[in-house]
Order: structure tokens, then C-alpha cells, then sequence
């Protein structure tokens, strides 16, 4: 059983094809508490943390089974919330059947929050939604870049439009943003392939922060231009930013 990487996620082989696929996400320093930096009630941080290791898996086509959190702050209140908020995000992404389970920090007294969300989830190796980039494709992004207090604490992420992606055969992949913006996510994903990326100026920062997954890439054929644009009219969340070279 040999484990692979693709971006921040963690491929577990294992048998008849099936396989685990697993990735995390932590916080520092965002709370309530005396020596968090930014302020923001830790039912908000655990609902955003657990976003986006959520939408990390979810974009994979896997299907989470287990969430697991590590508090480093006592259970109550903080651990308590902590729970509430992942309890959020599980409801913003339509999953109730999944296992839950955690830990926090009852020895010492702490003054800072932190916070980590690991998800694992499983699905068939060969329906994993990693393709190749190759030359004319479209990258189309939903959503632009927020970070700290620019981040609306009342979304619920990028669920729909992640479920209406999957299926789509001319999507070749789903690539949540997060806080190495939008020019690592493209230009890690043409490396992987051997091409280029040309991004258009059209007025969004690519090297910003996008914080908690507050934008997400599609890599896709022209085929699914048409479809997207179809479920998307009227609206101003998607754009076209760039094509493989």
C-alpha cells in the first residue's frame, strides 16, 4: 500500500479499488480568547476550518465518513462550540451520516485558540476527479478572494456548485482556493501536467489569500463553458480568469 499526494490531499490505496482520501486544515490564533489576534467566536472557527478540509475532499469526488478535531483549549466552552460549528458546516454541506469524534486540552489552561479539522473520505481510486490539463482548457472561478474580516461569517460554502460539477465528464478538476491564492493553485496545477497557464486581467488579485476556501477553480473542457454559464445566468459568482497554454 503506497500513499500519494495531490495538492493538500492524502490518497490511501487500499483493496478492490477502493481508497481513502484525507485532508486537514488548522487555526491559530482566532477566537475569544486573551491572545488570539483576530476575534471571532470559535463556533465560526471550527465552521470554517472544518470547510475547508470539507471542500477539499468533496472536490476529489470522494464521500467524507469521519471528521476528527483536535481542540488545544479546554471543552467547555470552546470545545463545545468547536463541535457546534462543525455540526454547521456538516448541515451547510448536506451530511448527516458521519462519524465524529475529537479531543481537547483539560491539563493546562491555554490563552490562545487553536484548532485542527482532519476529514477522510472514500471513494473508487478511477472516479477520482483529477485530470490532466491540456492545452485550450478553461479555468472558471467561483467566488474571489476573502480573507479575515472581508469573509462573509453567514455563507455556506461552495456545496451546490461542487455536486453540480462532479458529474460533469468535460470537468476535469475541482480546486478549492485558500491562503496561497489563486496563482499557486494554476500554476500547480499546470506543472503537474507539463503546460502553461495564462491568466486574464480582469480585475481580481490571483495572489491574495482566498482564507477558509472563499473561491474555487474549475479546470474544464469547452463542453462545460456553455453548462456552467446556462446554471450560473443572471448571476456574478463565475468567471472564465484563464487557459492552459
Amino acid at each position: 500500500m503506497i500513499a500519494m499526494t495531490r495538492r493538500d490531499l492524502t490518497i490511501i490505496p487500499g483493496a478492490d479499488n477502493d481508497c481513502l482520501v484525507i485532508a486537514c486544515d488548522s487555526c491559530g490564533a482566532i477566537g475569544m480568547k486573551d491572545g488570539d489576534v483576530f476575534k471571532l467566536p470559535p463556533r465560526h472557527t471550527a465552521k470554517f476550518t472544518a470547510r475547508v478540509a470539507l471542500t477539499e475532499v468533496m472536490c476529489s469526488g470522494a464521500l467524507p465518513v469521519a471528521i476528527a478535531n483536535g481542540v488545544a483549549c479546554e471543552m467547555n466552552p470552546t470545545g463545545r462550540e468547536t463541535i457546534a460549528g462543525i455540526l454547521d458546516e456538516l448541515n451547510n454541506a448536506g451530511i448527516s451520516d458521519i462519524i465524529l469524534t475529537g479531543s481537547t486540552e483539560e491539563n493546562f489552561v491555554t490563552n490562545m485558540t487553536a484548532l485542527a479539522v482532519t476529514v477522510i473520505g472514500t471513494a473508487r481510486e478511477g472516479e477520482l476527479k483529477f485530470g490532466k490539463a491540456e492545452m485550450g482548457d478553461k479555468l472558471i472561478l467561483f467566488g474571489k478572494p476573502c480573507v479575515g474580516d472581508e469573509v462573509d461569517l453567514d455563507g455556506k460554502g461552495f456545496y451546490p456548485v461542487i455536486r453540480r460539477l462532479l458529474p460533469m465528464r468535460s470537468v476535469k478538476e475541482i480546486i478549492p482556493v485558500g491562503s496561497r491564492g489563486i496563482t499557486h493553485e494554476v500554476e500547480s496545477l499546470a506543472l503537474m501536467s507539463g503546460m502553461e497557464v495564462k491568466l486574464h486581467e480582469i480585475g481580481i488579485d490571483y495572489y491574495k489569500s482566498a482564507g477558509p476556501v472563499t473561491c474555487l477553480l474549475a479546470l474544464c473542457e469547452d463542453l462545460a463553458i456553455e453548462t456552467i454559464f446556462g446554471w450560473n445566468k443572471g448571476t456574478n459568482d463565475f468567471a472564465i480568469i484563464g487557459e492552459i497554454i
